[in-house]
């Protein structure tokens, strides 16, 4: 199952048209921010020593849902948070 890592990587490579070497950067979400054998494949094929890891898929659609209801409600004042 790990071989399966490497697809969605390379298959984003490919749609880009772009190498490896022209990447600054690895940011993962979801699920397999949470598997070291993952991030140690997603190191390897891009050859990074880090990988960014800011939010995991599930807590995006938290704040993502949290964020509507807050701009959306008429029971409670709150700043307007705008997601671009």
């Amino acid at each position: 199952m790990f071989e399966r890592v490497k697809d969605p990587f390379e298959m984003a490579l490919r749609k880009a048209k772009i190498n490896v070497d022209q990447i600054d950067q690895v940011e993962i979400l979801g699920g397999g921010i949470r598997v070291p054998k993952a991030q140690d494949i997603l190191k390897e094929i891009s050859h990074k020593d880090r990988l960014e890891v800011h939010l995991n898929g599930d807590e995006g659609m938290a704040f993502g849902s949290a964020f509507i209801a807050a701009n959306s409600s008429s029971s409670y004042k709150v700043r307007k948070v705008f997601l671009t």
